[in-house]
């Protein structure tokens, strides 16, 4: 098995509608748009703009596509790659972990691959 692992932050404030727009996936569009307050939502939109980042730090693939690669969201509300975003990357498995405090947004994302 081999496992890569990346880690990203972002600063919540430094999103806006255009940088959303280029970021989220139609998925990801509708989680976001169905949050009833701004906080909310741009939290969501920056930990997932980290997820994309930690994962291209941890496949080494910086022309992946962000809109692309999809970080959805369980039942229990964690968030879990999209079907196509393990294809993308050819990964058997994908964990990722995304926390917020206050104007930071954190995730780090394994990457697992049976050899």
């Amino acid at each position: 098995m081999t496992f890569e692992l990346g880690t990203d932050i972002v600063k919540i404030s430094r999103l806006n509608e255009r940088v959303i727009n280029r970021v989220l996936g139609d998925e990801e569009l509708k989680i976001y748009e169905s949050f009833g307050n701004e906080k909310r939502r741009m939290e969501f939109a920056a930990g997932r703009f980290a997820a994309k980042e930690a994962l291209v730090k941890a496949t080494r693939r910086k022309e992946l596509e962000f809109r692309k690669i999809q970080f959805l969201v369980s039942e229990d509300g964690a968030p879990v790659p999209a079907q196509l975003t393990k294809e993308v990357v050819n990964a058997d498995e994908i964990l990722v972990s995304i926390s917020h405090d206050g104007e930071y947004a954190v995730a780090t994302v394994l990457v697992m691959r049976r050899d």
